[in-house]
């Protein structure tokens, strides 16, 4: 008989099996588990890794980045044109910057569609090395803006500067301190022409000296000739050339030449002469700065030999020392030491002469007093040591434009004023309108209006009324003349620029070219300062704050005044204020003289500028200008086939006074500015 179990009745085995089998699919939910736990935490670890290494390479692109934009604002304006010449000549892959090695690194790249004003970098952060799993990299694009500052615009320290070919015309007066030296600087040749010259001490020229007035100078020193005529009396010359003398000139000190030296003279110190006649060190008789071939400045005649010659067209030179290393010729003049390594030439009777020869004495039938001794040694003589003339760095008036308290310029037909930094004024861009219709423009007015007129002005931008003026077929503007002037601060034009009649407290800026015109006076606001007087010395009727006597002056800039502590920044816009005129542009992104604009400065009539003068081309004293400062003329566009005026003259009645100026007119104002316009990852 068969026994029957209950429902849901089990053996022994049967449950034991089932134990172990849930046992087994309990294990393998645990191994599985545990396996996708760990697969997690090693994918997390990976991320994290990966995370970690892109966030350090990310701060190691930003580092560079820093690393560049300090790198830019460090160098001075020359120094980025020529690194911006560079970098604009290499391929589209940019210029190699380098910072720093290893497992993290960052290095840029300057690219070759960088500008003046705006340096495009790519910048690489790395971390880890090559075979390692978390290298990582990270790369920014950075466009860095450049705004001009106090190593944009050169510290003048000389008289006048001139980076071409000048004329001397006219009477020119230098006024300096006792103790001071006036000096000159002409990067090309240096001519005269019916002037007298009075307290030019040094004139330093990179071509040739030629002088023909009765004028005084304590040092010539030429990369090629000096000549002088007419009377001209100098204590030192040195000529990496020759040195030539006529009609009464003399050297009383001495003369030094890698040439020959031709002074059939009297009244001559010690002259030394190395007789080089290769002239191996590429003198360039034009001058080095080149153009305007009226300018070019006459040179020596080539010597008949190499040596001194105190005879040529029959006259009897003297000195009382003459050292060369070969001939010597002479007529009845007197040397009083000589050391000749070559021949001694008689051109004449009864000369006297005292010294040794290192060759022979060839006397043409003509005697002599004194004795000469044959055989001798040739002297040592150092050679001429080449001028050097550092360039200004090169002025782009454009660079300035957001330094101005006011700037003037045309849009869509309309004359617009962008105004910063004057006193009760909102910062921003203004119509130029007038009251009585005509071409004559005094007021400001906000740009939603459609007309501007004395009755929505926000201020009259003259100090009277109708002080501006503007050509629209000439592109020029007008101020002065019948007109008032314009509130004092730093006004900048884009254009030319005819300063006339009035006086005037402003710095004045243009794109192109600047004249002056009728009775122009203008001082500098860093001339005049916070009253007219600085220290306890006066120095101008008023200041750009307040008048002499106290009075406070509308619309001032405020820039440059504290009225509540009555003190004065001269540094205030980048040192813009130290000038009374600055002249000239380029029109293109690289800076090549083919693209400069305008950059002439011409002072005509009667001028009285206080303060600097900068011309990116050329200056010209055309009128009875007295100018209290320093005139730097740098010839930027000197190549330009479209300019007109080639060379930089002083001439009619002009007068420098180099001596007893502010002690706030001065260049020297702070630092270049280098931003990040923006940045994206690549």
């Amino acid at each position: 008989m068969t026994a029957h179990r209950p429902k849901g009745f089990r053996t022994r085995r049967q449950q034991g099996a089932t134990t172990v089998l849930m046992a087994m699919l309990v294990g393998l939910a645990v191994m599985a588990s545990t396996f996708a736990v760990v697969q997690y935490v090693r994918a997390s670890q990976d991320q994290s890794l990966t995370v970690h290494a892109q966030t350090q390479a990310q701060m190691n692109a930003w580092t560079g980045a820093e690393l560049v934009r300090q790198y830019l604002a460090g160098l001075s304006a020359a120094q980025r044109t020529t690194l911006l010449a560079s970098v604009q000549a290499a391929s589209a892959a940019g210029t190699t910057l380098t910072f720093s090695s290893g497992a993290d690194s960052m290095g840029a790249r300057l690219m070759n569609t960088s500008t003046a004003s705006d340096f495009v970098a790519h910048v690489t952060g790395t971390t880890a090395a090559a075979s390692d799993k978390a290298k990582s990299t990270a790369t920014l694009e950075l466009h860095y803006v450049v705004s001009g500052g106090a190593s944009s615009l050169s510290s003048l320290s000389t008289v006048f500067k001139s980076a071409m070919n000048t004329k001397l015309e006219g009477s020119i007066t230098i006024n300096k301190d006792a103790s001071a030296q006036s000096v000159m600087n002409i990067a090309g040749d240096l001519s005269t022409g019916g002037n007298s010259i009075t307290g030019a001490d040094t004139i330093n020229a990179t071509g040739t000296i030629n002088i023909g007035s009765g004028s005084s100078y304590q040092i010539l020193n030429s990369n090629c000739d000096v000549v002088i005529s007419g009377g001209v009396q100098v204590v030192t010359i040195n000529a990496r050339r020759h040195v030539c003398g006529s009609g009464g000139t003399m050297v009383s000190g001495v003369a030094t030449a890698n040439g020959s030296i031709n002074m059939a003279t009297t009244g001559n110190g010690t002259l030394a002469a190395l007789a080089d006649t290769g002239f191996t060190d590429s003198c360039s008789a034009t001058g080095s700065a080149g153009g305007g071939a009226s300018n070019v400045a006459a040179t020596c005649a080539d010597p008949i030999g190499a040596g001194v010659d105190l005879y040529t067209g029959n006259h009897n030179g003297q000195a009382t020392s003459v050292s060369t290393k070969g001939n010597v010729y002479i007529g009845s003049g007197t040397i009083g030491s000589l050391v000749a390594g070559n021949n001694l030439v008689l051109k004449g009777w009864g000369a006297s002469i005292n010294g040794t020869v290192g060759g022979s004495i060839v006397d043409n039938g003509y005697s002599f007093n004194g004795t000469v001794t044959t055989g001798g040694p040739s002297p040592s003589i150092s050679s001429v040591a080449v001028v050097s003339i550092t360039p200004d760095n090169q002025f782009n008036a454009t660079d300035y434009r957001s330094y101005a308290n006011y700037a003037f310029y045309v849009s869509n037909g309309n004359l617009l004023v962008d105004v910063k930094n004057v006193h009760s004024v909102t910062d921003g861009t203004y119509l130029l309108g007038n009251a009585s219709g005509n071409a004559r423009y005094d007021y400001l007015c906000p740009t939603s209006n459609s007309t501007c007129n004395q009755s929505n002005a926000t201020m009259n931008l003259c100090v009277s009324s109708q002080c501006i003026r503007y050509d629209a077929s000439t592109l020029r503007w007008y101020v002065g003349n019948d007109m008032n002037a314009i509130r004092p601060g730093v006004a900048w034009f884009s254009g030319d620029l005819d300063a006339g009649n009035g006086t005037y407290y402003n710095t004045f800026i243009a794109t192109g070219s600047i004249t002056t015109s009728g009775s122009h006076v203008t001082y500098a606001p860093n001339y005049a300062g916070y009253s007219g007087t600085v220290g306890t010395t006066t120095y101008a009727p008023s200041g750009v704050c307040t008048t002499a006597a106290g009075a406070a002056i509308a619309y001032y800039p405020s820039n440059f005044c504290n009225t509540s502590s009555a003190s004065y920044d001269a540094t205030a816009a980048s040192g813009l204020g130290s000038y009374a005129y600055m002249a000239g542009s380029f029109s293109a992104s690289t800076y090549q003289a083919s693209s400069y604009v305008g950059g002439n400065i011409v002072l005509a009539s009667s001028t009285n500028a206080y303060g600097y003068v900068l011309a990116g081309n050329a200056f010209t004293s055309a009128g009875s200008s007295t100018i209290r400062g320093y005139i730097s003329a740098q010839g930027l566009g000197v190549n330009n086939s479209a300019q007109t005026t080639k060379f930089s003259t002083l001439g009619a009645s002009t007068v420098i006074y180099a001596q007893s100026l502010p002690s706030t007119l001065t260049t020297s104002s702070g630092t270049s500015t280098v931003t990040i316009a923006y940045a994206r990852y690549l």
